[in-house]
């Protein structure tokens, strides 16, 4: 993906405005507004509103004749400090890209002060209705008091596909940051299509083979299976149930202060300890006061503490918000030290989330992190023989997905997706939320396996997720940090199924949930609250139980299941409403079962079969919450668990599962 910002030919615009038809020869004009035609229109003429209804102030968007770039007007872009409106060209006279072809934006930009203003792509499958189709990108604009130029260029089967992009909008935000003030001014802009200049092109995702989301359980009236102990799957990969720590002094101040103080209580340590972790991630840590290096010594002190194996937690050493780099000779100095200390980290992630288009970032484009990503990752090599290197991407974005993983092929490991889901948790279904939400991502997940497949053909490279969770805003626009169903009853069980088919199906080799310490006041992801040490969040007790519950081996399932038919990402998507998982203890003593009910109102009866198995003892216990609006954090440990009453009938287990719960089995030979 190319963005630059350079000065672009005045003979070209003007012949373009001139003729309305071609520029340099094979160039078409697919958009153009230079604003001249008096119009009372608010936005003008071609352009929309765009964002949530309260934010849509027509007095923000007007044709404005006041020192405009060329002729009698321009277009007027106002942000006011705590909303969220922007505009994008009207989707009634899209552009329409053409497989092979490039395509040119050109437009000069102002603002009312020294800052960063946002321009990008907003693409749709279809309009009316509206169906998102992934973004070819979106960039910071420097931008001044001074009239300045702008040249954004796209090309077609590189930083999109025709197929699939088949609606692009062009997408103005006077900031980057919602909580700041700013004017943006643009004027006399241009989009032409030709033929690319750039050979080749990246493997449209559509067009791969791959296995879809395997469900295991078919179409039925009943939750009826058999486990059958006999057939080994393959082993597990535990590491799926690990949470992440932010920061070695974290935003809440924990486990260390800014000072480099150990600061965690007693209590709170042992909460961490009793939920056997199996993996976690800390990043950020050349961004810590107290210096890398010691970072470094504070997390293996806090892994030692808590029991989780240096070599399964990837450390990450960037500036938090990607907003800087550390040079490759910082990194190589930071892995040597942890190679002196005999500490035993080798999972190295470069980059929390560069593609994130945060006011200065230090990665633009793909481009300038894929760079820097070759650089660190050739640095970190050179002083680490058994080295594990992570690459950042955003799956649904071709530039920072689809793109990357081509073209650093051979320098990476493992990727990392941050599979966060962005369901609506205030209008969609408590089933749709759970379900459908996931099952779309967990096929979005298998895709990222086979495009990593296709470039490393003759590589071992997995996915090892270091950040995943419930990120939905509130319905007035607050953060996901605070909102209750994030983490609530709807949060958890989310999670729940995620988990399920983490386990079963191996489609990670590891995944950190995101995130560990909290206060009370922002719950929407949080697992214990330092400011209430002796409480638990629901998403506490998911973890505890799961990682009790997780055996050596993954045993075939077979049978029935209720299904659910829902839509989400523009599919229509069907699958069990109560996914299921069991796993074999090492020692072949003991079946572990998960399942979860996805429906909010409806009890399913289950019948369990045991074949190879001869079972003499089964317990269950059930996680279930009544409120759809209750708080994460719990009083009690009984406000959400309890015991689940079932029977053991020469080898067959009879049950019912509640509405909207997570059921942990044990079953005993």
């Amino acid at each position: 993906m190319i963005g630059t910002q350079q000065t672009f030919s005045c003979l070209l615009v003007l012949l373009a405005l001139a003729t309305g038809r071609t520029v340099a020869a094979e160039a078409t004009v697919v958009l153009q507004a230079d604003f001249e035609t008096p119009s009372a229109m608010r936005p003008p003429t071609g352009w929309s509103m765009w964002g949530a209804q309260k934010f849509k102030n027509p007095a923000d968007f007007t044709r404005d004749e006041q020192t405009p770039h060329g002729g009698l007007a321009c277009f007027r872009i106002h942000h006011p400090a705590g909303t969220g409106g922007y505009v994008v060209s009207s989707p009634e006279a899209s552009i329409r890209p053409k497989s092979g072809t490039m395509l040119t934006a050109t437009f000069w930009a102002r603002s009312d002060r020294p800052g960063e203003a946002m321009f990008g792509w907003t693409a749709y499958r279809q309009v009316q209705p509206f169906v998102d189709a992934p973004s070819p990108g979106f960039f910071p604009l420097a931008v001044d008091q001074q009239w300045r130029q702008f040249r954004f260029v796209l090309h077609e089967g590189w930083d999109f596909f025709a197929d699939d992009c088949r609606h692009l909008l062009l997408t103005f935000r006077a900031t980057g940051r919602d909580e700041e003030e700013r004017t943006l001014w643009i004027d006399d802009v241009v989009v032409t299509q030709q033929t690319s200049t750039r050979e080749g092109r990246l493997i449209n995702p559509d067009t791969l083979t791959y296995t879809s989301l395997e469900h295991r359980l078919q179409p039925g009236d009943e939750l009826n299976f058999v486990v059958d102990a006999g057939r080994r799957v393959r082993e597990t990969y535990p590491e799926v149930g690990g949470v992440s720590f932010h920061r070695v002094a974290g935003w809440g101040g924990l486990p260390f202060d800014k000072g480099g103080r150990y600061v965690l209580s007693d209590e709170l340590e042992e909460a961490v300890r009793q939920m056997r972790l199996p993996m976690t991630r800390f990043y950020a840590l050349g961004d810590e006061p107290f210096g890398l290096e010691a970072a470094i010594d504070k997390a293996a002190e806090f892994l030692d503490r808590i029991g989780v194996p240096h070599a399964a937690t990837p450390l990450e050493f960037e500036i938090q918000g990607a907003t800087s780099t550390l040079s490759p000779e910082a990194w190589a100095n930071g892995v040597r030290h942890s190679l002196e200390r005999g500490y035993r980290f080798h999972r190295w992630e470069i980059a929390n989330e560069p593609y994130v288009g945060r006011p200065s970032r230090a990665f633009p484009t793909p481009d300038s992190y894929l760079e820097h990503f070759v650089t660190v990752s050739q640095a970190i090599r050179a002083v680490d023989s058994q080295a594990i290197i992570g690459m950042p991407i955003h799956h649904r974005s071709p530039g920072w997905g689809n793109y990357l993983l081509k073209r650093a092929a051979g320098h990476y490991d493992f990727v990392v997706g941050h599979y966060y889901s962005f369901a609506d948790v205030e209008r969609a279904s408590f089933e749709d939320i759970v379900l459908t939400g996931n099952y779309r991502i967990l096929d979005e997940i298998l895709l990222t396996n086979a495009l990593t497949k296709w470039y490393n053909p003759d590589r071992d490279v997995y996915q090892y997720d270091t950040e995943w969770g419930m990120h939905s805003s509130g319905p007035h626009g607050e953060r996901a940090d605070y909102v209750n169903r994030n983490a609530n009853i709807h949060g958890m069980a989310h999670r729940a199924v995620r988990l399920i088919h983490y386990l079963r199906e191996g489609m990670l080799r590891g995944a950190s949930s995101w995130e560990m310490f909290t206060f009370q006041r922002a719950p929407g992801f949080g697992f214990l609250a330092q400011d209430a040490p002796q409480q638990r969040a629901m998403n506490y007790w998911l973890y505890f139980y799961f990682n009790r519950h997780v055996g050596r081996w993954v045993l075939d399932i077979d049978g029935t299941a209720p299904y659910h038919e829902g839509s989400a990402g523009g599919r229509t998507l069907r699958g069990p409403l109560t996914p299921a998982v069991a796993t074999l203890s090492d020692d072949g003593q003991q079946i572990f079962l998960m399942l979860v009910n996805g429906s909010w109102t409806r009890p399913v009866p289950c019948r369990i079969e045991l074949r190879d198995f001869p079972a003499q003892r089964a317990t269950g216990i059930v996680l279930s919450h009544s409120d759809p609006d209750g708080h994460p954090f719990i009083e009690r440990h009984d406000d959400l668990v309890s015991d689940l009453t079932l029977t053991l009938d020469e080898g067959r287990i009879s049950t019912t599962i509640p509405p909207h719960a997570v059921v942990f089995l044990t079953v005993q030979r």
